[in-house]
């Protein structure tokens, strides 16, 4: 492999350069992402617990546990079409 390295233009060793750059970009911005989406998870499981166990008997409070999957699935999102735009 470091034959067809050596053997490369300085146009094409450019290209390729600029190419691992913008990917380890996008798997940078994707790291953060899933960090962030597991903190926001692990953080809201345990708030839409607490809800839950605090609140009156007979009150439907159920909806507490939607939130936590919504934060995530939008921090997905939002940090996918980010990467994409890197």
């Amino acid at each position: 492999m470091d034959d067809r390295v050596d053997n490369l233009s300085p146009e094409e060793l450019a290209t390729l350069t600029r190419a691992v750059e913008r990917i380890s970009r996008r798997r940078k911005i994707m790291l953060i992402g899933y960090t962030l989406a597991l903190l926001v998870m692990i953080v809201g499981i345990l708030a839409s617990l607490y809800i839950y166990g605090v609140s009156p008997p007979g009150r439907f409070v159920g909806w507490v546990f939607f939130i936590p999957f919504a934060l995530v699935g939008a921090i997905l999102w939002i940090f996918g079409k980010w990467a994409k735009r890197a």
